[in-house]
């Protein structure tokens, strides 16, 4: 007899390395993340039985705990089996689903921490595969902007820009904003990294990390892979006039999916029909 994923009523959470019910999880007022901000999170996505970019999100938990200096005990073989522990726990494995790790420094201390071991907590729930949207209400975020400091290239629990930027695109009825940051340069999306894809010379150009934008998990992936398809990828500092070109189509993307950018308030952008496809290529979702 085939095993088969046995879907609990009750979804499982992973604390410390222990599997309990989500709803007996509760926070201590001492925990650092909650106090301070101090910690990180990633939102990882398990599709057609596999955990997509697997080796980026690595790649920016290790580079996240070494710049804040948490100790983090975990190797990529041990996230692996942890994530797919979790999954097959939930009745998950045969599904699409959406895991959210957040890691923090252990309790202690006031901004001074006495600690530098770590604790993390691992959610994971059923998640449909995002659909591809196409933006005509975008418009220049009015009370955002972005600043790169030594941390914001990293995906902190402190999120208050893309919270803030979020409320706004909801108050003025937009589909998505675009943030710059503090010299006017394009910077990001409210919750996605930017690209201004040129066909015409296979070049994919993102904003520098010099605007304060995170460094995303599909950015990092872009880096590694663009060649594979005969395209490049620049890092730009570009003002938003520097958009508009009919030879420009402009793309939200993040571990979820991709989207569209057809208007900026009432600026037609480059078809982005081809660069859909492309993307989709590239991404293999």
């Amino acid at each position: 007899m085939e095993n088969e994923s046995f879907k609990s009523e009750i979804s499982m959470i992973n604390y410390n390395g222990n599997l309990i019910p989500s709803g007996s999880a509760s926070l201590e007022v001492s925990n650092r993340g909650f106090q301070y901000g101090d910690g990180i999170f990633e939102t990882i996505i398990f599709r057609k039985k596999e955990i997509m970019f697997l080796n980026e999100h690595w790649e920016r938990i290790s580079e996240s705990v070494n710049d804040l200096k948490l100790n983090f005990p975990f190797t990529k073989e041990d996230l692996e089996n942890t994530l797919l522990e979790l999954l097959e726990v939930n009745g998950l494995m045969g599904q699409s689903a959406r895991m959210k790790l957040y890691i923090w420094r252990k309790a202690g201390g006031l901004y001074t921490p006495e600690h530098f071991d770590s604790e993390f907590l691992l959610t994971a729930d059923q998640a449909q595969r995002k659909k591809i949207l196409k933006f005509d209400k975008v418009g220049l975020a009015d009370t955002i902007s972005l600043q790169k400091t030594a941390f914001s290239h990293l995906k902190t629990i402190s999120a208050l820009p893309y919270v803030m930027a979020g409320i706004e695109k909801k108050e003025r009825g937009l589909e998505e904003v675009l943030l710059l940051d503090q010299d006017g340069y394009v910077a990001e999306a409210s919750s996605s990294n930017l690209y201004f894809l040129d066909l015409s010379k296979r070049t994919i150009y993102t904003p520098s990390l010099y605007t304060g934008c995170i460094n995303g998990v599909s950015r990092r992936y872009l880096f590694k892979n663009a060649n594979q398809f005969d395209l490049e990828i620049k890092e730009v500092l570009w003002l938003p006039e520097d958009l508009i070109s009919d030879k420009l189509s402009i793309f939200t993307i993040n571990v979820a999916g991709v989207n569209c950018i057809q208007k900026i308030y009432t600026t037609k952008m480059g078809d982005c029909t081809e660069g859909l496809k492309l993307f989709e290529e590239i991404f293999r979702w």
